[in-house]
């Protein structure tokens, strides 16, 4: 009970006697009423004709005026302000002046009912549901706050934050036009005239079950409401040329919260001017949609959602044309070739059903551990059967597993890959090494100690004359290593003059050694 008010003031020009003496018992037109749903610091506003603000010449022995008070609203900050639901209420009718039944009204905050603490519905009236706490006559035994008690212009020795008081319902006494009900200090049900001010004002609302709430009470015994902010709106939300039937990749620059709860992201899309469709949910900033097979433009949004439900707006991408173009496709399937200790090559071909007015661009590709090694990009013609030549580059091979990639794509976005998945078994050991020189190299004379190889072995010499070229031109020189001097072949240098050599010996289970290389070159 946090203060004590009239239910209504007199209304000195109301036709009705009872109402002009002692005020009217409709709620719905009530000041008590009024007030309490008013965020303003001037809340009074007449509610009809003979309507009349609480005044100290219109209460009960001047007691308890609240015309020139602020709002009850206006003691709360926003949040919580705008955490209020709109109830629909129940209040019965006097059968007097307002012809009996009853009337639904939207409120946010409202005097309790009969029926809502378990007391008798009036005229038969059921006004709302009961709530649960009011399930005995000592439930509804209430005492005023001090501040109630200090703040009260009616003062009386049984007035005390510590002595149950009088309290209003918002329901008429069915048979006046100036009584409204209240609870006694018993618990049980009683009515006064609506101008008397002596009795307390309990307000009752409803609030969200979502809503997070202290765990312990703060120094007035209050439980806290906690007010989790949204997240932020995501910042964007892109996507490449949707593919009629095939797969499309959605991404988005993310969002943050500011409590730090975890984010999910909700995405729709829609085609035309249909309506908005879920694609799904994720934790993570990217989702793949599988683009419709009819409709002209496609439309794609993105919006944020927090661990309690807090969401934003959307964030909507551009309208993009959908393309009925069919992609490549590439032979075979992707397959796993197993173990490999020497260089190999795949074949393949590539097909379009456009090809006749399409250029289809192919792209081989190979993982080397965290590296991408790109083997050649090409124009490809429809049909024609492709080598993918990994012995240029085998040398580099780590032990492990590694990944031939095929790409095709047609220029219009439609694209394909070919996976081909092999171990690299390291059965030789290897070196290799490049240096600067001042001029380019010309010619190289290369001689390994030991000179002799174990039975069974097999070298494999290369040198370079532009190794730090971004392709250097490698030359096979096996069979002069110790004995003849290679002349380069090659004349081309981009990136510096330099000398590069690599070779291996195939060990099988033998360890072989090579403790020194002797290189001479001009």
């Amino acid at each position: 009970m946090i203060t004590l008010k009239c239910f209504d003031a007199k209304e000195p020009s109301n036709g009705n006697s009872d109402r002009r003496n002692y005020g009217n018992n409709r709620y719905s037109v009530s000041n008590i009423d009024k007030w309490l749903n008013s965020a303003s610091a001037s809340w009074y506003a007449a509610q009809h004709s003979a309507d009349a603000p609480p005044t100290a010449e219109n209460c009960w022995s001047n007691h308890n005026p609240y015309d020139t008070e602020a709002g009850f609203l206006v003691n709360f900050e926003s949040d919580f302000r705008n955490a209020i639901l709109n109830s629909t209420i129940r209040v019965a009718k006097n059968t007097v002046t307002d012809g009996g039944g009853y009337e639904d009204i939207v409120r946010q905050v409202f005097l309790l009912s009969n029926t809502n603490v378990g007391l008798s519905n009036e005229n038969g009236v059921a006004e709302g549901p009961l709530w649960s706490y009011f399930n005995s006559a000592s439930r509804r035994q209430c005492y005023p706050t001090a501040e109630a008690v200090s703040k009260s212009t009616y003062t009386a020795s049984n007035l005390s934050a510590s002595q149950y008081w009088w309290w209003w319902l918002r329901t008429p006494y069915a048979g006046h036009a100036r009584y409204a009900r209240r609870v006694l200090t018993d618990g049980s049900l009683g009515g006064d005239a609506a101008y008397i001010g002596r009795d307390g004002v309990r307000p009752a609302l409803y609030l969200a079950s979502s809503n997070l709430v202290s765990d312990t009470t703060d120094t007035d015994g209050a439980y806290i409401l906690l007010w989790n902010q949204p997240p932020t709106a995501p910042s964007s939300i892109t996507y490449g040329t949707p593919q009629a039937g095939q797969n499309l990749t959605l991404t988005t620059g993310g969002s943050t919260d500011p409590e730090g709860d975890s984010i999910s992201y909700v995405w729709e899309r829609k085609v035309d001017s249909g309506v908005w469709t879920q694609i799904g949910i994720t934790t993570a900033k990217t989702i793949q949609d599988t683009v419709p097979s009819s409709g002209t433009t496609y439309y794609a949004r993105v919006k944020a959602v927090d661990a309690v439900g807090n969401e934003t707006a959307y964030c909507t991408g551009s309208g993009k044309t959908i393309s009925y173009n069919t992609p490549p496709v590439i032979s075979g399937s992707d397959q796993n070739v197993g173990a490999k200790t020497d260089p190999f090559t795949y074949q393949y071909s590539v097909t379009d059903a456009q090809s006749a007015t399409q250029t289809m661009t192919v792209t081989e590709t190979l993982t080397n551990g965290t590296e991408t090694i790109t083997l050649r990009t090409y124009t490809a013609t429809a049909g024609a059967q492709n080598t993918a030549d990994l012995s240029s580059v085998w040398i580099r091979l780590i032990a492990g597993t590694h990944v031939l990639k095929v790409t095709a794509s047609d220029g219009n976005g439609g694209t394909a890959a070919r996976n081909i998945t092999f171990s690299r078994t390291v059965t030789r050991i290897a070196a290799a090494r490049a240096f600067n020189t001042d001029a380019k190299v010309t010619k190289v004379f290369v001689s390994l100690y030991p000179s002799d190889r174990p039975a069974g072995s097999t070298l494999h010499l290369e040198v370079t004359n532009n190794p730090f070229d971004t392709n250097p031109v490698w030359e096979d020189i096996t069979e002069k290593a110790n004995r003849l001097v290679h002349n380069f072949t090659n004349s081309t240098v981009a990136n510096g003059y330099g000398l590069g050599y690599r070779f291996y010996l195939l060990k099988g289970t033998e360890e072989i050694e090579i403790t020194q290389a002797t290189i001479r070159f001009a």
